[in-house]
């Protein structure tokens, strides 16, 4: 039975944060950068299920009101009206392997994973 998918039943996850694909890490030079991204307020880092490297600003969008509706549905940009109830983390599971949302998280990962050799790429990647 397919599920019918509605935004009206949300809590506007989708318009509470913005994610960008980052370059997975390869030296200790790009985990330095991580460290910088999640000293800032708000701002983490996460490993996609698929292994996709993450940075997310936890940051509402200013014309999502009170009842989590958007204010400019009509005129809203094509990245709001090419997003897919499919992926929607409301009406998905969803699972990251790995999330930073600070200094120590990150260094305890690269003590842990990335000098023990057990870091790893997207399979189409080549770290």
């Amino acid at each position: 039975m397919t599920k019918n998918l509605t935004c009206h039943e949300c809590d506007g996850k989708c318009c509470k944060y913005i994610v960008i694909e980052i370059d997975i890490p390869e030296t200790e030079k790009d985990f330095d950068d991580i460290k910088w991204y999640v000293c800032h307020e708000n701002t983490f880092v996460f490993i996609d299920e698929d292994g996709t490297w993450n940075l997310e600003f936890a940051t509402p969008c200013k014309y999502i009101n009170e009842k989590n509706l958007c204010e400019v549905y009509e005129n809203r940009p094509n990245i709001c009206r090419d997003y897919s109830q499919e992926v929607c983390p409301f009406h998905n599971k969803y699972k990251e392997l790995q999330r930073f949302s600070n200094v120590k998280e990150v260094e305890e990962y690269i003590e842990k994973i990335f000098k023990k050799g057990l870091h790893t790429c997207k399979k189409e990647d080549q770290c």
